[in-house]
């Protein structure tokens, strides 16, 4: 089954605080515009899976409103937990490649990939991180060059080889870039604008590029990544829920029947203990309606910045 997280008891207690300032918002000022859909070109979605499609610049855009502020503390807050998920998920898988037991490994590679995928554009906004974890062969030339590292490094050797010989430098390496990771973390700066950039980078990448199943084209375990992606941008609009509501009630509404349209194209894919089926049991007709409410997801997540006056 789906996890679907709610940050809204977060956000209150959050909000509880933040309001204190006394900052005024704009009520009813219908501030969408054509120009947020521009947003849309700045995702990624290629072959190497390399950058979120953020840039320094997006980290930039910041508010005074106290609903906006308050949302992205309650969203800091997610991002830090997620990374201590995914260590800790990326470590028992890493530990059973150096193991040398195959089953296991396989069995915990999509897990070890869930929380990055759900903070992907923020983690990337750590300089070349992208590059070193979650890089495709592509710019790499053939999957046995040493350049080519991380999660889609081990996952060839584990599910196109079939076994973990000769994966466990990589999986040090891994283990030594996620933590190199946490590290930054713990004091990078996530601008508001970042934070309502994000989403609609979570969910343009799958739209234009992941729902090929480019992504994790060994394994075929590209629908936990595609659920992941949702949850990441689900947890940013719950984080500025209280903010959107405020600003553009009706954007907010599309958004969310938007999230729930995606995961019910993914509902039937569920396995009952957890996780996805095969990305190669997903119907040529399911895919093209998920690729058109993905789009269409899309597209309304990229005039959030505006309506929130962070474009």
């Amino acid at each position: 089954m789906m996890v679907r997280r709610s940050l809204t008891t977060v956000a209150v207690a959050v909000l509880a605080v933040v309001a204190t300032e006394g900052c005024g918002g704009d009520d009813g000022a219908d501030v969408r515009s054509e120009d947020a859909a521009s947003q849309s070109d700045s995702g990624s979605g290629n072959g190497s899976g390399s950058g979120s499609g953020l840039s320094e610049e997006d980290n930039t855009g910041t508010s005074d409103d106290p609903d906006i502020l308050a949302g992205v503390e309650v969203y800091r807050q997610y991002v830090q937990g997620e990374v201590a998920s995914l260590q800790t998920a990326a470590t028992a898988f890493t530990d059973a490649v150096r193991a040398g037991d195959l089953a296991q490994a396989q069995q915990l590679y999509a897990p070890s990939r869930v929380s990055w995928e759900r903070i992907e554009p923020i983690a990337g906004l750590i300089e070349d991180i992208d590059v070193v974890v979650d890089a495709r062969v592509d710019d790499f030339g053939e999957e046995t060059n040493s350049e080519f590292t991380g999660w889609h490094k081990i996952e060839w050797y584990l599910f196109s080889r079939e076994t973990t010989e000769g994966a466990a430098e990589y999986a040090d390496q891994l283990d030594a870039d996620l933590a190199d990771l946490a590290t930054q973390m713990t004091d990078l700066e996530i601008a508001p604008s970042a934070v309502a950039i994000g989403a609609q980078e979570l969910v343009e990448e799958v739209s234009r590029g992941k729902i090929t199943g480019e992504e994790d084209r060994y394994s075929h375990t590209d629908l936990w990544d595609f659920a992941a992606n949702i949850e990441g941008a689900q947890a940013v609009i719950d984080s500025l829920e209280v903010a959107l509501e405020k600003f553009d009630a009706d954007l907010l509404a599309e958004v969310r029947a938007g999230i729930d349209e995606v995961f019910a194209g993914l509902e039937p894919y569920a396995l009952p203990e957890g996780g996805y089926v095969s990305y190669e049991e997903l119907t040529e007709d399911d895919k093209a309606l998920l690729q058109a409410a993905l789009a269409e997801l899309s597209e309304n997540l990229s005039q959030v910045p505006a309506a929130l006056g962070l474009s």
